[in-house]
């Protein structure tokens, strides 16, 4: 096995984030990994192997950060730069240039790809990659459209997976959810993912205000840590002035979110367009019902009818009608969610993305 520097620059603490470190660390266990990381990680505790800080000053030609990636990169006799989070794209690729090895670059694509990207730093930065691997096939395609074909890398997909698909005890679950349901007499809704504008947030608040006047117990309990403390402010106020503070929670972020996930009722995923949307695979896992909108990668993981439910992207009457179903339909809520366990184990295990993920480093390493 070559010898990775795994990089991720970003701040935030999101899936993108929790992935890179969860990669570090799984890594570790049989080859040399180096972790680079910004001096403001959020990760650094979560990451067990060898780290090093980057400070990042300038975003668009970070020379000075890139010099110092370089001449860790000889020192350490890195083969393989292994990068996730699309702003630290430039500095990969000056470190390549500056570094007396020429690692290969591969990135790993988590966010959406979009648009055209012909001008001529883009065409300058994709020619020197080397691989590109998508998490979903969705994603593939637009990474296929929109770079051009005379500098476009390799592109392969590999799913995300988990590593953990035992569901916690009914006691942990109950224990869990009487913290949002104490008289168990609430359908307990699900939203797990960073706080921001494009999560959709909205969507399921609106469905929640068509619920109330229906008379039905939706209650919708958020998980997350917010991008903008500006934005959640702005979306608690309109929570209160919906007269919904009963019906919508905030828990901020939370160490092991499948526990809550299966303690409630129903997860959603209303992100305009996700690129995957591991959290559905997090909550079919522990034998909970799924509900996502039918854009981006989601549908490549919820087989309408069959393991869960779509919606139509930003209808929060679309959404509404989801959930409505899978309330009024206890056996079929049910029978979706065995369709669902059986798919997480066949098709998106961890081992199987992490063995498609080094065989890929591998390849790449010695090409």
């Amino acid at each position: 096995m070559p010898k990775v520097l795994e990089l991720c620059l970003s701040p935030n603490k999101g899936g993108l984030e929790l992935y890179f470190a969860n990669i570090c660390n799984a890594l570790m266990a049989d080859y040399e990994i180096l972790a680079a990381v910004s001096p403001d990680s959020k990760l650094k505790e979560l990451i067990h192997t060898e780290q090093v800080e980057i400070a990042k000053k300038a975003h668009y030609l970070p020379l000075m950060a890139a010099k110092k990636l370089a001449r860790l990169i000889d020192e350490q006799q890195v083969d393989v730069v292994h990068l996730h989070w699309g702003k630290d794209l430039t500095l990969a690729v000056l470190a390549k240039l500056y570094a007396k090895r020429k690692p290969k670059l591969v990135m790993t694509r988590h966010m959406k790809f979009p648009a055209m990207k012909d001008g001529l730093l883009h065409r300058f930065l994709y020619k020197h990659i080397n691989h590109i691997m998508a998490i979903s096939q969705t994603m593939a395609h637009d990474l296929r459209r929109f770079i051009p074909e005379n500098v476009r890398p390799d592109i392969s997909v590999n799913y995300l997976g988990i590593d953990d698909t035992t569901p916690f005890s009914a006691e942990e679950a109950q224990q869990t959810r009487v913290l949002y349901d104490p008289d168990n007499t609430c359908f307990l809704v699900a939203l797990v993912g960073r706080i921001d504008y494009d999560k959709g947030h909205e969507f399921l608040l609106d469905a929640l205000k068509i619920a109330k006047t229906k008379g039905l117990p939706f209650k919708a309990v958020i998980v997350g840590h917010p991008m903008q403390e500006s934005y959640l402010f702005a979306l608690k106020q309109k929570v209160n002035d919906a007269g919904l503070n009963e019906q919508m929670v905030f828990t901020g972020f939370v160490d092991e979110p499948r526990c809550l996930m299966q303690a409630c009722d129903v997860l959603v995923l209303t992100t305009i367009e996700e690129t995957f949307g591991l959290v559905l695979i997090e909550a079919m896992s522990v034998g909970t019902p799924v509900v996502g909108s039918n854009r981006g990668g989601v549908p490549e993981i919820i087989d309408d009818k069959h393991t869960g439910l779509l919606f139509e992207s930003c209808d929060s009457q679309s959404l509404f009608e989801a959930l409505e179903y899978l309330y009024l339909n206890h056996e079929q809520a049910k029978s979706y969610a065995e369709q669902a366990k059986i798919k997480v184990k066949t098709k998106f295990a961890a081992d199987k993305h992490l063995q498609t993920l080094v065989s890929t480093l591998k390849e790449i390493a010695d090409a």
